[in-house]
């Protein structure tokens, strides 16, 4: 007996070695995927994946299940595809065995048929194997082919869908290359899948990534179970990804954790030298951002921070060995130096030239250097006035520089209309060239305190007779 069925509509699924770690949702996961890949074959409508009362329907569109799906071995048209997981015919049947084992009835749908399971002798041995039961089909014209699952849990359903990023809505499309896709992770773990499959989960990405291209590496590696692919099979083809990815959606990202590399928090991606370098290089044209080592950073003077601020560029730390890949070819500390060196622009003015009220406010710098000179301090360098110095990003212009390339102190000509502004500016320039010490720091501000204390003691006998605002406060970098 074989269920009230002859023999010759029994079909022996020959299945030898069930997968018994293989859930219902594993099983739900074949049949989606072979609806998938039949709806991209045929350019037909969306697969429909609902449930009526207890029973889960899956249903693709498609050009029916025959007989002979159960018979290869390899599906050829599968193979001839790049964009299909796939490839072996005995999905289906370890689909239909898992349900079986775990006590889930199916039923199949086509015009060419109706399928059902049962148990029933092998063909030639006294043994009971799965079978297929081939039955007319129940409506002639029906259209793909519809899967009618009783018996298996909501939840299962979910999983298995949840396996295929089409049905995933937490995943965001960042950028897609000829090797594949990058997404953004609402939530970890990050997924990485193959044709809009998951094989792999990665606990400690930063994206998820979905991979198009397959390569024989790959093919590989695609095992009986879909599933926990190991990541030396597809980390290769995630770098050729990430090096072609252009967007900032991706780069900023990747680039922004090569500074959790020193503190170990850092994402799997950026400890790959040549994404690392890719992204670094590749951001680098914005224009932008500063790259750095966390060393060198630790060496910076006050003046040197205080220069990369004002240059508007975002400071990014990388690895000793991306920066020596990088570093001449992207925007360096010593770049910004250069640019900021090169932004002081001079155009002098003759003394004779001032106008009587500036050529008054000038003649205080000859007491001030008698100050200087009676009490110790250095003053032999030559004072000269500039209708420009700098202008920073932040509008705010330069109002005097100790220049040692000039061997002068230069003092911005609208400081003029102030004497008192004058006077303050002139002693701040001084205090630099006493010691050549930068802006911020203890020393520079010990010998400004030490000319403060001199002044007020009354040492400047004569003081300009002129009623003004009091002295701004605050001024702009020297250079070296």
């Amino acid at each position: 007996m074989h269920g009230g069925y002859s023999m010759d509509k029994l079909f022996d699924l020959n299945i030898e070695q069930v997968l018994e770690h293989w859930e219902p949702e594993h099983a739900a996961r074949e049949i989606i995927a072979n609806a998938l890949d039949e709806q991209f074959l045929t350019k037909s409508k969306e697969i429909e994946i609902y449930k009526l009362g207890t029973k889960w329907h899956i249903r693709d569109f498609g050009r029916g299940l025959q007989y002979s799906h159960f018979t290869q071995n390899e599906n050829q048209e599968k193979l001839a595809s790049p964009f299909l997981i796939g490839k072996f015919g005995v999905g289906l049947k370890d689909a239909l065995a898992v349900f079986h084992r775990k006590g889930i009835g199916v039923e199949i749908n086509s015009k060419y048929g109706h399928i059902s399971l049962t148990m029933a002798q092998k063909s030639g041995f006294d043994i009971q194997t799965l079978h297929a039961v081939f039955d007319d089909p129940i409506d002639k014209a029906f259209v793909g082919t519809e899967f009618i699952i009783d018996g298996i849990s909501d939840t299962a359903i979910e999983k298995a869908k949840a396996m295929f990023l089409c049905f995933n809505d937490n995943l965001k499309l960042l950028e897609r290359t000829k090797y594949g896709e990058v997404y953004q992770c609402a939530k970890k773990p990050a997924i990485i899948y193959i044709n809009g499959v998951q094989v792999a989960i990665e606990e400690n990405f930063l994206f998820s990534y979905n991979i198009t291209n397959i390569n024989a590496q790959i093919k590989k590696a695609l095992n009986r179970e879909r599933s926990n692919v190991g990541r030396t099979a597809y980390s290769d083809t995630l770098k050729n990804i990430l090096r072609q990815c252009k967007s900032n959606s991706v780069l900023i990202p990747l680039v922004n954790d090569l500074q959790n590399i020193m503190s170990g928090t850092n994402s799997d991606e950026s400890s790959w030298v040549d994404v690392a370098t890719h992204a670094a290089e590749t951001l680098n044209k914005d224009g932008n951002v500063v790259f750095m080592t966390p060393a060198r950073r630790t060496t910076m003077s006050n003046q040197q921070v205080e220069i990369l601020e004002q240059s508007g560029k975002t400071l990014v730390l990388v690895t000793d060995s991306v920066y020596g890949k990088i570093k001449d070819s992207v925007s360096t500390f010593d770049t910004v130096f250069k640019e900021y060196d090169e932004s002081f622009s001079y155009k002098f003015v003759l003394i004779e030239n001032l106008t009587a009220t500036e050529k008054q406010t000038f003649e205080l710098s000859k007491e001030i250097i008698a100050f200087l000179k009676k009490h110790g301090f250095k003053y032999n360098i030559d004072i000269k006035i500039s209708e420009t110095i700098r202008v920073g990003l932040d509008g705010i212009a330069t109002r005097g520089v100790y220049d040692s390339s000039e061997n002068a102190i230069i003092i911005r000509r609208n400081v003029l209309s102030n004497p008192i502004d004058f006077c303050g500016v002139l002693l701040h320039e001084f205090a630099h060239y006493q010691h050549g010490y930068e802006d911020n720091t203890r020393d520079f501000e010990n010998d400004l305190t030490n000319m403060l204390g001199h002044t007020f003691m009354g040492n400047i006998k004569s003081e300009p007779n002129v009623k003004t605002d009091k002295p701004k406060l605050g001024f702009k970098l020297f250079r070296k």
